[in-house]
């Protein structure tokens, strides 16, 4: 079940709710989540804010987000709503992500001052970010480790063979639970910037998914090999090879009128 977002207007404030939660949204919406004992703030950043809340049998997350650039928005979904269309094709690719309960945006005259976007909570979750260098789970958790990037390739591989390209799969955007890959779940979040792909830009746009992961993650080179053949497998076409994708990832630049490049795999302990 996802809100109505034929509901989407431009020109004023609108909402959806899935039926049911239409309460529970009236209340989060014109109320002071501070003063809310039922709510905590989880995160803020660059005007963004996302709460946890317990209200009404609904255990979710409200993400709230400023109106930065309303002229880019005058005719054209804000990313909450981009956020919502783009959960409801992931989710269809069998891909697990939070279900949406409510969208909406507050506009005046076209312009775009405030949007939302509220999904089920998902409990005893962490980010990827917990597996990079430095972080708790960088040493002493390979099995969970492996199961997290495996799923990644795996489901990113579906996402790419639909036609479609992330722009931002980076491990923080990507929830896990479990202790071992025998009960590993992994579940797709913040997917506001996903789109169809193009003909012309592909080939550049599906090595860029796989280029901000592996430049996050900083593994091995033999381990960077291995999970693009399970990638390569995903795909399901014969003209991909897993060495040839492993090519132009490590020689893809960002900008194509610069010669900058990162480091995908390390090195000195492969």
């Amino acid at each position: 079940m996802i809100p109505d977002i034929n509901k989407e207007k431009f020109h004023c404030s609108w909402s959806s709710s899935i039926p049911g939660f239409e309460k529970v949204l009236e209340m989060i919406r014109k109320g002071d989540l501070a003063d809310t004992p039922e709510c905590s703030k989880i995160n803020y950043n660059s005007g963004k804010t996302v709460w946890h809340c317990r209200i009404g049998g609904f255990d979710f997350a409200y993400k709230t987000q400023e109106g930065k650039k309303p002229w880019r928005y005058l005719f054209r979904s804000s990313l909450p709503v981009r956020e919502c269309k783009n959960y409801r094709i992931i989710s269809e690719l069998g891909i697990k992500t939070p279900d949406v309960l409510a969208v909406g945006d507050e506009r005046k005259f076209f312009l775009l001052k405030e949007s939302f976007l509220v999904t089920t909570f998902i409990e005893g979750t962490s980010d990827g970010n917990i597996f990079r260098r430095g972080n708790k789970f960088y040493r002493g958790a390979e099995e969970l480790k492996r199961a997290f990037c495996e799923e990644a390739m795996r489901t990113l591989g579906r996402f790419h063979k639909r036609g479609y390209y992330h722009k931002a799969f980076h491990p923080r955007n990507l929830l896990f639970r479990g202790t071992s890959a025998a009960d590993f779940e992994l579940f797709w979040i913040d997917v506001a910037r996903p789109r169809k792909n193009g003909l012309f830009f592909r080939k550049r746009h599906e090595i860029n998914d796989l280029h901000v992961f592996f430049r996050d993650m900083i593994l091995t080179r033999s381990e960077v090999l291995d999970l693009l053949k399970i990638y390569v497998s995903s795909r399901s076409d014969k003209k991909l090879d897993a060495e040839k994708v492993f090519n132009d990832l490590v020689n893809f630049r960002r900008r194509l009128i610069f010669n900058s490049r990162f480091m995908v795999f390390d090195e000195e302990n492969d």
